[in-house]
Protein backbone atom coordinates (compact mmCIF):
# COMPACT_ATOMS: atom_id res chain seq x y z
CA UNK A 1 0.00 0.00 0.00
CA UNK A 2 1.37 3.42 -0.94
CA UNK A 3 4.33 1.85 -2.74
CA UNK A 4 6.00 3.85 -5.48
CA UNK A 5 5.40 2.48 -8.96
CA UNK A 6 6.02 3.36 -12.61
CA UNK A 7 8.92 3.02 -14.98
CA UNK A 8 12.20 4.91 -14.62
CA UNK A 9 14.67 5.18 -17.52
CA UNK A 10 18.24 5.96 -16.51
CA UNK A 11 21.24 6.77 -18.69
CA UNK A 12 24.80 6.06 -17.54
CA UNK A 13 28.17 6.67 -19.20
CA UNK A 14 29.89 3.35 -20.00
CA UNK A 15 32.74 3.74 -17.50
CA UNK A 16 30.28 4.38 -14.69
CA UNK A 17 27.82 1.70 -15.78
CA UNK A 18 30.52 -0.92 -15.14
CA UNK A 19 30.61 0.14 -11.48
CA UNK A 20 27.05 1.26 -10.83
CA UNK A 21 24.58 -0.81 -12.87
CA UNK A 22 24.49 -3.99 -10.77
CA UNK A 23 24.38 -2.46 -7.26
CA UNK A 24 21.93 0.21 -8.41
CA UNK A 25 19.58 -2.39 -9.91
CA UNK A 26 19.79 -4.45 -6.73
CA UNK A 27 18.97 -1.43 -4.55
CA UNK A 28 16.14 -0.37 -6.87
CA UNK A 29 14.47 -3.79 -6.72
CA UNK A 30 14.75 -3.84 -2.95
CA UNK A 31 13.43 -0.34 -2.26
CA UNK A 32 11.06 0.14 -5.21
CA UNK A 33 9.70 -3.38 -5.85
CA UNK A 34 6.58 -2.18 -7.68
CA UNK A 35 8.51 0.06 -10.08
CA UNK A 36 10.46 -0.97 -13.18
CA UNK A 37 13.94 0.17 -14.18
CA UNK A 38 15.55 0.66 -17.59
CA UNK A 39 19.28 1.42 -17.89
CA UNK A 40 20.93 2.66 -21.10
CA UNK A 41 24.57 3.48 -21.80
CA UNK A 42 25.61 6.40 -23.94
CA UNK A 43 27.82 9.42 -24.46
CA UNK A 44 26.92 12.41 -22.32
CA UNK A 45 26.01 14.53 -25.35
CA UNK A 46 23.74 11.75 -26.63
CA UNK A 47 22.07 11.25 -23.27
CA UNK A 48 21.28 14.95 -23.08
CA UNK A 49 19.35 14.53 -26.34
CA UNK A 50 17.57 11.47 -24.91
CA UNK A 51 16.46 13.55 -21.93
CA UNK A 52 14.98 16.15 -24.27
CA UNK A 53 13.07 13.56 -26.31
CA UNK A 54 11.77 11.71 -23.24
CA UNK A 55 13.74 8.52 -23.85
CA UNK A 56 15.44 9.04 -20.46
CA UNK A 57 14.09 10.35 -17.17
CA UNK A 58 17.46 10.65 -15.44
CA UNK A 59 21.02 10.74 -16.78
CA UNK A 60 24.42 10.77 -15.13
CA UNK A 61 26.65 12.98 -17.27
CA UNK A 62 30.31 13.91 -17.46
CA UNK A 63 31.03 17.62 -17.97
CA UNK A 64 27.35 18.38 -18.64
CA UNK A 65 26.75 21.43 -20.81
CA UNK A 66 24.08 23.77 -19.46
CA UNK A 67 20.82 23.81 -21.42
CA UNK A 68 17.63 25.64 -20.42
CA UNK A 69 15.61 22.45 -20.94
CA UNK A 70 17.76 20.37 -18.56
CA UNK A 71 18.21 20.62 -14.80
CA UNK A 72 21.69 19.68 -13.60
CA UNK A 73 22.61 18.67 -10.06
CA UNK A 74 26.32 18.26 -9.29
CA UNK A 75 27.34 14.85 -7.97
CA UNK A 76 31.12 15.07 -7.58
CA UNK A 77 34.40 15.39 -9.44
CA UNK A 78 36.52 12.44 -10.58
CA UNK A 79 40.23 12.56 -11.28
CA UNK A 80 41.47 11.10 -14.55
CA UNK A 81 44.54 8.87 -14.37
CA UNK A 82 46.97 7.85 -17.05
CA UNK A 83 46.44 4.09 -17.29
CA UNK A 84 49.53 2.22 -18.44
CA UNK A 85 50.24 -1.42 -19.20
CA UNK A 86 51.93 -3.31 -16.38
CA UNK A 87 54.40 -5.72 -18.04
CA UNK A 88 54.02 -9.36 -16.92
CA UNK A 89 56.02 -10.10 -13.78
CA UNK A 90 56.46 -6.44 -12.82
CA UNK A 91 55.85 -6.07 -9.11
CA UNK A 92 53.63 -3.42 -7.54
CA UNK A 93 56.21 -0.65 -7.35
CA UNK A 94 55.52 2.70 -5.64
CA UNK A 95 53.44 4.93 -7.94
CA UNK A 96 55.54 7.22 -10.15
CA UNK A 97 55.31 10.99 -9.69
CA UNK A 98 52.55 12.76 -11.63
CA UNK A 99 53.25 13.45 -15.29
CA UNK A 100 53.29 17.14 -16.26
CA UNK A 101 50.27 17.84 -18.44
CA UNK A 102 52.38 19.08 -21.35
CA UNK A 103 54.15 15.67 -21.51
CA UNK A 104 50.80 13.97 -21.99
CA UNK A 105 50.89 15.21 -25.59
CA UNK A 106 53.75 12.75 -26.27
CA UNK A 107 51.90 9.69 -24.96
CA UNK A 108 50.10 7.51 -27.55
CA UNK A 109 46.52 7.48 -26.27
CA UNK A 110 43.69 5.00 -26.70
CA UNK A 111 40.81 7.40 -26.35
CA UNK A 112 37.13 7.67 -27.32
CA UNK A 113 36.15 9.58 -30.45
CA UNK A 114 34.52 13.00 -30.36
CA UNK A 115 32.23 14.21 -28.84
CA UNK A 116 33.06 12.04 -25.81
CA UNK A 117 33.34 14.28 -22.73
CA UNK A 118 36.79 13.03 -21.71
CA UNK A 119 38.13 13.33 -25.27
CA UNK A 120 36.90 16.92 -25.53
CA UNK A 121 38.38 17.79 -22.13
CA UNK A 122 41.79 16.36 -23.03
CA UNK A 123 41.85 18.31 -26.29
CA UNK A 124 40.76 21.49 -24.54
CA UNK A 125 43.32 21.31 -21.73
CA UNK A 126 46.21 20.46 -24.04
CA UNK A 127 45.18 23.16 -26.53
CA UNK A 128 45.44 25.73 -23.72
CA UNK A 129 49.15 24.84 -23.57
CA UNK A 130 49.56 24.79 -27.35
CA UNK A 131 49.55 20.99 -27.75
CA UNK A 132 47.38 18.28 -29.26
CA UNK A 133 46.80 14.75 -28.00
CA UNK A 134 48.69 11.93 -29.69
CA UNK A 135 45.76 9.68 -30.63
CA UNK A 136 46.96 6.13 -31.27
CA UNK A 137 43.48 4.58 -31.43
CA UNK A 138 39.91 5.85 -31.21
CA UNK A 139 37.81 3.34 -29.27
CA UNK A 140 34.40 4.06 -27.76
CA UNK A 141 34.15 1.13 -25.33
CA UNK A 142 35.81 1.14 -21.91
CA UNK A 143 36.36 -2.64 -21.94
CA UNK A 144 38.02 -2.48 -25.36
CA UNK A 145 40.17 0.48 -24.30
CA UNK A 146 41.42 -1.44 -21.27
CA UNK A 147 42.03 -4.62 -23.28
CA UNK A 148 44.12 -2.72 -25.84
CA UNK A 149 45.93 -0.87 -23.05
CA UNK A 150 46.88 -4.18 -21.40
CA UNK A 151 48.07 -5.41 -24.80
CA UNK A 152 50.47 -2.48 -25.08
CA UNK A 153 48.68 -0.55 -27.85
CA UNK A 154 48.84 2.72 -25.92
CA UNK A 155 47.75 4.39 -22.70
CA UNK A 156 44.29 5.43 -21.54
CA UNK A 157 42.83 8.24 -19.46
CA UNK A 158 40.22 6.86 -17.06
CA UNK A 159 39.00 7.14 -13.50
CA UNK A 160 40.48 4.77 -10.95
CA UNK A 161 37.00 3.26 -10.51
CA UNK A 162 36.91 2.24 -14.18
CA UNK A 163 40.20 0.40 -13.72
CA UNK A 164 39.24 -1.13 -10.35
CA UNK A 165 36.07 -2.60 -11.86
CA UNK A 166 37.93 -4.18 -14.79
CA UNK A 167 38.52 -7.92 -15.07
CA UNK A 168 42.24 -7.62 -14.23
CA UNK A 169 43.05 -4.40 -12.34
CA UNK A 170 46.55 -5.72 -11.65
CA UNK A 171 47.29 -5.53 -15.39
CA UNK A 172 47.61 -1.73 -15.17
CA UNK A 173 49.69 0.98 -13.57
CA UNK A 174 48.13 4.34 -12.73
CA UNK A 175 49.95 7.64 -12.98
CA UNK A 176 48.56 11.03 -12.01
CA UNK A 177 48.60 14.17 -14.16
CA UNK A 178 49.96 17.52 -12.95
CA UNK A 179 47.89 19.63 -12.66
CA UNK A 180 45.18 17.02 -12.00
CA UNK A 181 42.66 16.51 -14.77
CA UNK A 182 39.19 16.29 -13.23
CA UNK A 183 35.80 15.58 -14.78
CA UNK A 184 32.51 16.83 -13.34
CA UNK A 185 29.87 14.21 -12.72
CA UNK A 186 26.27 15.47 -12.64
CA UNK A 187 22.70 14.20 -12.41
CA UNK A 188 20.47 15.56 -15.14
CA UNK A 189 16.70 15.58 -15.54
CA UNK A 190 14.30 17.32 -17.90
CA UNK A 191 13.25 20.79 -16.80
CA UNK A 192 10.09 20.37 -18.88
CA UNK A 193 8.82 17.25 -17.07
CA UNK A 194 8.67 17.44 -13.25
CA UNK A 195 10.19 14.37 -11.60
CA UNK A 196 7.72 11.87 -10.18
CA UNK A 197 8.11 10.57 -6.63
CA UNK A 198 9.48 7.32 -8.05
CA UNK A 199 12.03 9.21 -10.14
CA UNK A 200 13.05 11.34 -7.16
CA UNK A 201 13.53 8.21 -5.07
CA UNK A 202 15.68 6.78 -7.87
CA UNK A 203 17.83 9.92 -7.87
CA UNK A 204 18.39 9.43 -4.14
CA UNK A 205 19.32 5.78 -4.80
CA UNK A 206 21.85 6.82 -7.45
CA UNK A 207 23.53 9.17 -4.99
CA UNK A 208 23.57 6.56 -2.20
CA UNK A 209 24.80 3.74 -4.44
CA UNK A 210 27.56 5.80 -6.03
CA UNK A 211 28.80 6.84 -2.61
CA UNK A 212 28.75 3.20 -1.42
CA UNK A 213 30.47 1.54 -4.40
CA UNK A 214 32.87 4.33 -5.35
CA UNK A 215 33.60 6.35 -2.18
CA UNK A 216 35.79 9.40 -2.26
Amino acid sequence: RGALAGRVAIGLPPSLARVLAVPLTRAFRQKLPQASLSISEGLSVTMQEWLLTGRLDIAVLYNAQPLPEIEIQPLREEELWLVLQRPPGLSEEPPPPPMPLRELAEVPLIIPSRPNAVRMQVERELAALGYRPNVALEIDGVSAILDLDADGAGAALLSDNAVASSIRPSAYRLRGIDPPMRTRLSLATSAQRPATLTQQSTIDLIRETLKAVAPR
